[in-house]
């Protein structure tokens, strides 16, 4: 009861608010803990460093560095408000590119995965296509809570969340669910470097070694679904450009070693991917 009253307080002061005010205090806090927590701003520093070796200027690898910490702060402030997004609200938060590209993979008849990252604010495709019509499943991981505060809260936000015209599907159960939903030619949203799943492929990723997930990809082989790199970016006055790209390219081989080819499909993602970094290195998850 009292994570509910917390809740409905909250909500009274976002509607009184509005969404530009709270991003715009997530930034604030983001900036305030940058300032504060050297050791996880020296962290996000050298990770920017290794994302842009040629940027040799310091005061640009530390504006980046803020930039990051007030791009997450202001995600966490906006997830936190995720299940009270309406339709109006969204259409002001995002300006969509691509669309075109998502109908006509859905003309195909096999579904389609919209291929996420933790990159921005990465969940708002989900509301949006739900809110446009469009039937849309989300893979999720099981949770993890380190205390039953924090198992409260999230059942709080979950709760909240159901609110939207968004299923989800838990990935460590049945596949079931997932092949009907693109039997059904329905979305799936799939973040490929999550932290759930088991089905890992090391990559080559800005200079490092990185475990993406190969499952989308063998799942799209398997179905014939379309992947759609999706990508959300902030602007400076906190609205976001949902980008839905091209339909990534799954060149025609033999599946006699799928193992192999999914692999090469991951790389080649990575690869892709790491441009979007390289491009806007503060929306990179902290």
């Amino acid at each position: 009861a009292g994570l509910w009253v917390f809740g409905e307080i909250s909500y009274f002061f976002y509607r009184i608010m509005g969404w530009r005010r709270i991003s715009s205090a997530g930034r604030f806090l983001g900036r305030l803990i940058c300032r504060l927590d050297g050791k996880r701003r020296g962290a996000l520093a050298q990770a920017i460093r290794l994302m842009l070796v040629d940027e040799k200027n310091r005061e640009v690898i530390m504006q980046v560095t803020r930039r990051g910490f007030e791009n997450h702060y202001a995600r966490i402030t906006e997830t936190f408000f995720f299940g009270r997004l309406s339709k109006d609200i969204l259409d002001e938060m995002l300006e969509v590119r691509g669309m075109e590209n998502v109908d006509k993979a859905l003309s195909y008849g096999h579904g389609v995965i919209l291929l996420l990252a933790h990159f921005g604010s990465f969940l708002l495709p989900l509301p949006y296509l739900g809110y446009k019509g469009y039937k849309v499943n989300q893979l999720t991981g099981r949770q993890r809570h380190k205390s039953l505060i924090h198992e409260r809260v999230w059942v709080w936000r979950k709760r909240d969340a159901d609110r939207l015209p968004v299923k989800y599907i838990q990935a460590e159960r049945f596949l079931r669910p997932m092949l009907n939903a693109l039997k059904n030619n329905e979305m799936l949203c799939i973040a490929f470097d999550g932290r759930d799943g088991t089905n890992w492929t090391p990559v080559n990723f800005l200079g490092r070694k990185a475990m993406f997930s190969a499952g989308p990809f063998k799942l799209a082989r398997k179905t014939g679904a379309v992947i759609i790199p999706t990508f959300v970016v902030r602007n400076q006055d906190d609205t976001h450009m949902l980008l839905f790209e091209k339909p990534f390219d799954l060149p025609q081989t033999a599946l006699s070693d799928l193992k192999k080819t999914v692999a090469d499909d991951t790389n080649r993602y990575a690869q892709f991917f790491s441009e979007y970094v390289k491009k806007y290195p503060c929306h990179f998850g902290m």
